[in-house]
């Protein structure tokens, strides 16, 4: 036998376009409290198989009658199930695919659990019964050369395995593609006829290929997809596929050795060994490509083998898989404008083709050709073809070189498209898609792939092919899409019909638009519901039309306009989905009708600073927050601009050059504080401000009164506050329409009293206040059972305010403290409260006292922040404080270890009820304040000076002393801020969200966890190594290691080494192997990090600690308490149950919150609180 040893060559990588897996959810509408499911909130699949559309029609890539597995694993609060064998929401659910009606009918309705949790899907095919996820076993076939036959799979297409993933899906009406992908290796030998062979001798010869020395046996990660050999090389060679002079031998991935044999190739009975001298490694989903030409040499007939070619390209369909024989193409070979004849040529009646491959040239005559005379064509193939350019088209334009012309498939005369066209494959050299090419085809199915040098694609190309229904892929050179002549932006007026994917609502995927793209005409892809994700606009986008993206309800995430777009056309983004933040930079200077309108942006809008026109609908019905500042270069605000944004804050101040306010501009904006009219207001339409119940402050600048329409200020208290106008104008504004009608009109002065606001208990309370004046004040009345000192002043001045006491039982009083600038009829008020009350201000409740320990008790102290008077008065407070103890004590080891703790509270008072954030500011005790997201922070010092008042804390113990916090907000949010000799302070809202992600998820997560437990955290965010992660959110490896060097973090290692590890002991006991092992992820990272079990608190706040956290609590128990640890008197008292998993609910509506529910890690400092001022002066 001869050897022949191929030399390495250059191996060519190219990208496979995603094709993939369909899956609908459902409509809110289903999500009510019946529990009746319903066919709008079933799950429903669909798949195709990632590959490229060569040689076969139907590029979907299934048959009538295949099956696949599926699995839909359910999300565990904000982190990712675990895909086992059984128990997930879908347990490898038959899925089979009906080609007549082109979907896949599910064994079962699959439903999701309800509108919030997240699921991840799983497919696989061939279909199968795995007894293992991470473990499967597959084997591909020896023989592959078998056909499909009486139901039973041929031996290629039984050893073709595929598998996707989507992750991360929330509920939702949008259709989700998965790719479903090969994951085996493919070999291809091409055998290729050289010289010396007489006609027809070539066709005549026998010809064998043999795959040699693989391994035919697999195991298969069905989470991941990964596929490692399970087995050694077979000693029997694997038998090819074949289809003419190509064989296709499915493979595991794998490496073979340099120098081994590849492939046994016999010509005319003549044997030949392939190998390389160099390792072979098959790639998973690829094609290993061998091009082997074969000379016969003239005189001794002997054979000369020799590669000609070799790669690795993207997996290609298969004729042999699938019964794709009745499906393949008829291959015509064409010149320019002479299809038709070539058709007939080949012995074809061009009037019943179907399925048509075009390979040679070919030019708009013969595209009209196709259109009006081949009217059953149902599968058009023009990969290999060239377009010419001929003639000119109807708007008198030139027909070009590699060119789809105008109108190929578009009936001018009945305005539609062809009724038969049902799949296309674009030209690889395709640069120029023409206007109108398949209006109306709305037949034409599948994914739509734009080949990459396609440079435009020109109105109206796609428009109302609503049979697409897989993904859109876009070339990275597409610089224009629905373009029109010469001038890119002629004829605007007519876009409306003129969109390029234009009602392609069955489109789906996540639409990736190219970085070179400049030009959107309008309505491009208007109506194409199918869409999702984050739409990223690309940089270089100078021009937009109008409704370019409407109706696009299913994108979500944020959105930027890049810095190219200066002004926003009509209705760009109406009705889309969005629900993250709008950024608009500084330079556009007009946002036209509805570009906004009904999409669910939220967070802080920052309009640009170069504004001039705001028309009507732009903004409203979003979900807009925090405080609204209106750029100084505003000239117009439209009708309903800002309507129904009800989250908007603060003093509204209208730029001087707005002369009016648009119809219900800002009505049920309900959250505005006050409004500042310039001098040039002219008139105020009606509804304006309709429905803004929050407006307490509106101030006037001109002197002539501005007209008000009806019902401008309906729904604005007009006697609550005082109408501030210029002291000339009072008498104007006092007569005239609509502003007759508050009652309170005054000229504009500066008199404050800051905070205007003042509460107590029955006990004694001063409170600082702060005066600022224009001149000299004095106070004008007070109830008599207050004080004011000094009770006069002059500018600036801090008083302070003194609530006498009360008996505890009695009534509660209200009143005024009234402030005026002397000689002026000018007045500011701060509103004065006090109830009766058990217990004092300041004053501390023993909620428990240890029984056990040598030190007295460890100290668990619990303050509530936020909680004015008649919060506490209430009663609802020390109910809420003793609910979050039981939390705290609900959960195993602090259940069983309860009696070596104190439990303190107090009454501290707050001036205001709930706590402040980034746009809001609240005055309370401690100064507790949402930092934005979850995270909080406080007065530090003003808290542990605060905490050493409670009868057994003290500097020596302030270091084991667990403090928490409990805001007044049912927010979802939590942090604990913890200092390097051991101090902690653990802020823990009443959230209402959803278990786990509860107050008591929150507590034994925050305060258990990280404040008492010093244990790190185990949730994962980021799909990197935590030695290579690059983000700036969240620590790394030197974070890590300071935490460790502290003694801190018992549960959580950088090794994964089994007898390295903090809780190797437990691995190798039985009382706790069972659980107990190794779990790569935590820390924020997937990667690196290594947790002991599964699932926890510390991971997704669930109502267990894993193992080595409770004995790592337990040791710093008995450290706490003076007592000596011991592991078997650890395991005598050790419980593996969950704790207290009911959660408390505040108010009938369940969980509104919209923002993302991460944790924040805990904060480290340095040094110790002993180290603060007020600490310090502290006894």
């Amino acid at each position: 036998m001869k050897t022949i040893h191929i030399s390495k060559h250059t191996l060519l990588y190219y990208m496979v376009a995603l094709v993939a897996m369909l899956f609908t959810g459902c409509s809110d509408d289903f999500f009510g409290g019946s529990t009746e499911q319903h066919d709008g909130n079933r799950i429903q699949l669909s798949g195709d198989i990632d590959q490229l559309a060569v040689t076969r029609v139907n590029d979907n890539g299934f048959c009538n009658g295949d099956v696949m597995g599926v699995y839909i694993v359910d999300y565990e609060g904000n982190n990712p199930g675990t895909l086992k064998v059984s128990g997930n929401r879908g347990d490898n659910v038959r899925h089979t695919f009906d080609e007549p009606n082109y979907k896949w009918n599910s064994a079962y309705d699959l439903f999701w659990k309800d509108k919030h949790t997240h699921i991840d899907v799983y497919g696989y095919y061939p279909f199968a019964n795995p007894e293992s996820i991470e473990d499967y076993q597959f084997e591909v076939q020896k023989d592959q050369s078998t056909t499909t036959a009486e139901g039973e799979m041929g031996g290629y297409e039984a050893s073709d395995f595929l598998w996707g993933k989507v992750p991360d899906v929330a509920p939702t009406t949008s259709v989700i593609r998965l790719p479903l992908a090969h994951r085996m290796s493919n070999a291809r030998v091409t055998l290729i006829q050289g010289s010396g062979f007489a006609d027809g001798e070539w066709a005549n010869t026998k010809k064998i290929v043999l795959t040699a020395n693989v391994a035919r046996k697999a195991s298969i990660n069905l989470s991941t997809g990964e596929i490692k050999t399970a087995g050694s090389a077979e000693s029997t060679m694997t038998i090819p596929s074949r289809v003419n002079d190509e064989w296709r031998t499915i493979v595991v991935p794998q490496t073979v050795a340099a120098g081994t044999t590849l492939f046994s190739i016999t010509i005319g009975g003549v044997p030949y060994k392939f190998a390389k001298n160099e390792a072979l490694t098959y790639v998973a989903g690829k094609m290993m490509n061998f091009g082997i030409k074969v000379d016969k040499q003239a005189g001794s007939g002997a054979y000369k083998l020799t590669l000609v070619s070799e790669s690795i390209t993207p997996w290609e369909n298969d004729l042999v898989s699938h019964d794709a024989t009745a499906k393949e193409y008829i291959v015509i070979n064409s010149t320019p404008g002479g299809l038709k004849n070539a058709i007939t040529a080949a012995n074809k009646d061009y009037a019943q083709v179907r399925n048509l491959k075009i390979t040679g040239q070919i030019n708009a005559k013969d595209f009209y050709f196709m259109r009006d005379s081949m009217l059953r064509l149902s599968a058009l193939n023009l990969k290999e073809v060239r377009i010419k350019g001929w003639g000119k088209n109807e708007e008198n334009e030139e027909n070009m070189d590699d060119q789809i012309p105008n109108s190929a498939f578009y009936f001018i005369q009945t305005v539609g498209g062809s009724n038969s066209l049902n799949r296309i494959v674009l030209p690889d050299t395709l640069k120029s898609i023409g206007s109108n090419a398949f209006y109306g085809c709305k037949y034409l199915s599948g994914s739509l792939i734009i080949p990459e040098g396609v440079t435009e694609i020109k109105r109206g190309a796609f428009n109302g092919c609503i049979g697409l229904n897989g993904i859109l892929s876009l070339p990275s050179t597409l610089k224009k899409l629905g373009n029109r002549g010469e001038d890119d932006m002629g004829d605007e007026g007519t876009d409306y019909y003129g969109g390029v994917f234009q009602n392609c609502r069955n489109l789906t995927g996540n639409l990736i638009l190219p970085d070179n793209l400049e030009l959107i005409r309008g309505y491009c892809f208007s109506g194409c519901s199918g869409l999702y994700g984050e739409l990223r606009l690309p940089a270089k986008l100078k021009r937009m039309g109008n409704c370019a993206f409407s109706y696009c309800s299913g994108f979500s995430g944020s959105l930027s306009i890049p810095q190219g777009i200066t002004a926003l056309p009509s209705e760009a983004f109406h009705n889309c989905g969005f629900n993250g933040t709008l950024t608009l930079h500084d330079g556009i200077t007009n946002i036209a009708n509805d570009a906004f309108a009904n999409c669910h942006f939220k967070g802080e809008l920052h309009l640009p600073k170069s504004l001039k026109v705001i028309s009507e609908n732009v903004f409203c019905n979003n979900d807009f927050s925090g405080t609204l500042t209106l750029p100084s270069t505003l000239t117009h605000i439209g009708s309903n601009a800002f309507a129904n944004n009800w989250r908007l804050m603060g003093v509204l101040d209208i730029p001087n050059e707005v002369e009016s306010i648009g119809e219900s501009a800002f009505s049920n904006c309900k959250m505005l504080e006050g409004i500042i009219f310039p001098e040039s207001m002219e008139t105020i339409r009606q509804g304006a401000f309709s429905d803004c119940f929050g407006i307490t402050s509106i101030r006037c600048k001109g002197t002539m009164p501005a007209h008000i329409e009806s019902g401008a200020f309906n729904g604005v208290a007009k006697d609550n506050f005082t109408l501030e106008v210029p002291e000339s104008a009072i008498a104007q504004y006092q007569a005239a329409s609509g502003w007759c009608d508050f009652k309170r009109i005054a000229a504009h002065h500066e008199l404050v009293c800051r905070p205007s606001v003042a509460c107590a208990l029955s006990t004694e309370h001063k409170q600082k206040l702060v005066i600022n004046a224009e001149g000299e004040w004095e106070v004008a009345s007070k109830p008599d059972w207050c004080e004011v000192s000094p009770a006069s002043g002059n500018k600036k001045t801090e008083v302070t305010l003194t609530i006498k006491g009360m008996s505890k039982n009695a009534d509660s009083r209200d009143g005024k403290v009234v402030f005026r600038l002397k000689d002026k009829d000018y007045t500011h008020e701060c509103s004065v409260s006090q109830y009766g009350y058990e217990y004092g201000e300041d004053e501390w409740i023993t909620l428990q006292k240890a029984t056990k320990g040598n030190k007295g008790g460890i100290n668990i102290v619990l303050l509530g922040d936020g909680f004015n008077a008649k919060d506490i008065a209430s009663g609802g407070y020390l109910k809420n404080i003793k609910q979050e103890v039981e939390y705290f004590f609900g959960i195993e080891p602090y259940k069983t270890y309860r009696d070596y703790f104190n439990v303190y509270t107090a009454i501290p008072l707050s001036t205001e009820s709930g706590v402040g954030t980034v746009n809001t500011i609240r005055y309370n005790r401690f100064n507790t304040t949402f930092t934005g997201g979850v995270g909080l922070k406080a007065d530090y010092d003003e808290v542990f000076s605060y905490a050493l008042g409670a009868p057994t804390v003290n500097k020596g113990n302030l270091n084991q002393t667990l403090i928490i916090i409990v805001p007044n907000s049912t927010d979802y949010g939590g942090i604990c801020q913890m200092w390097e000799d051991g101090s902690a302070i653990a802020f823990c809202p009443q959230s209402t969200y959803g278990y786990p992600l509860d107050t008591r998820g929150v507590i034994q997560h925050e305060a258990g966890g990280h404040g008492f437990g010093k244990l790190g955290d185990e949730y994962i965010y980021h799909n990197a190594f935590i030695d290579a992660c690059g983000c700036s959110c969240c620590g790394h490896v030197d974070a890590f290691n300071g935490a460790k060097s502290l003694g801190w973090y018992d549960n959580l290692e950088l090794t994964g080494k089994m007898h390295s590890v903090g809780w190797s002991h437990l691995i190798f006991d039985d009382r706790y192997s069972d659980i107990v092992d190794i779990y790569e992820g935590g820390y924020m990272h997937n990667r690196g990090v290594f947790r002991s079990e599964p699932n926890s608190c510390m991971n997704n706040d669930i109502p267990y600690y894993s193992t080595i956290s409770r004995e790592s609590i337990v040791k710093r128990i008995k450290a706490y308490a003076g007592e000596t640890y011991s592991f078997e008197d650890f395991v005598k008292n050790d419980k593996r149950d969950a704790g207290i998993v009911e959660s408390r609910t505040f108010g009938g509506n369940g969980d509104q919150r919209t923002a993302g529910t991460y944790q924040h890690a805990p904060m480290i400092h340095k040094s110790s609180p002993l180290k603060m001022a007020k600490v310090r002066r502290h006894r």
